[in-house]
């Protein structure tokens, strides 16, 4: 299948692009090729792809060994996807919904994420995805920039703890609006999560607490722990334990100090 006449065909798509549900193809096939490269994809993995809309990251997944399921929610993308790969057999075309899916039997997770739902996804795949070793995502500039939010900072939420603390977040590179038919407003960035050795259930602890902490984001953590801590003597006593202020806020510990929080009993119960 000529590369350059497939990307041709894509740009093409642009009239069929459906806005409420994100839809930017990608026509870069340079770029394509540089996301599918950052799975590094074994023999033995298997692959998903979240959206994979006319094909661009679907063109080099079917280059590579290791079986792939492609999904999406466009029945006639489907179809146009079906026809080009009929012939790969390792390639699987379904529909699906991202926010529905189960992420348990993948190795490699990959897609490029519409704008709406990109954090829903993201945080089910990583709390679901427990066998993937890396995740790769193309997002919106200023998406990739709350997701890899670090602490004092307006963007830092409980996602970019989990985030932190279960993997090894990379920025790997942005993208021009250029790249995509039709363009979209803003730019968009490459970031990749590779799995840490960071207890799983330890970190899953540490994003609970998290989210407790960051309800009431303007409030203090004592504030917002006092809900869930009964005795508030002892809370007190841990926060200073662990090196933490009484009037710290929220966006002030980092992803670090709430797994050492997961340790204390009174905050785990």
């Amino acid at each position: 299948m000529d590369r350059s006449k497939y990307f041709a065909r894509i740009a093409e798509y642009k009239l069929l692009a459906k806005k409420e549900v994100g839809q930017n193809f990608l026509i870069d096939s340079e770029v394509a090729s540089r996301i599918v490269s950052l799975l590094d994809i074994q023999p033995t993995d298997k692959v998903l792809e979240i959206g994979c809309g006319a094909g661009s990251l679907s063109y080099f997944l079917a280059e590579r060994e290791g079986e792939a399921d492609l999904i999406d929610i466009d029945e006639g993308l489907l179809a146009k996807l079906k026809e080009d790969f009929a012939a790969c057999g390792h390639l699987h075309i379904q529909q699906g919904n991202a926010m529905k899916y189960d992420y348990r039997p993948y190795t490699k997770i990959v897609g490029n994420l519409p704008y709406y739902i990109t954090s829903g996804i993201i945080e089910r795949a990583l709390l679901l995805g427990e066998n993937c070793s890396k995740f790769v995502f193309m997002v919106q500039k200023e998406a990739a920039d709350r997701l890899l939010a670090k602490p004092n900072t307006k963007d830092y939420s409980p996602l970019a703890i989990l985030i932190r603390l279960l993997t090894v977040p990379r920025l790997e590179f942005k993208v021009a609006r250029t790249c995509f038919a039709p363009a979209p407003h803003v730019d968009s960035a490459v970031i990749s999560l590779a799995k840490s050795k960071t207890n799983r259930q330890s970190v899953l602890k540490a994003y609970k607490l998290a989210s407790i902490c960051f309800q009431k984001r303007r409030k203090t953590l004592m504030n917002n722990l006092e809900s869930v801590v009964k005795d508030k003597t002892k809370l007190q006593q841990t926060l200073i334990k662990n090196g933490i202020s009484l009037t710290a806020r929220a966006e002030q510990l980092t992803p670090e100090q709430y797994l050492s929080l997961t340790e204390e009993e009174i905050l785990v119960e």
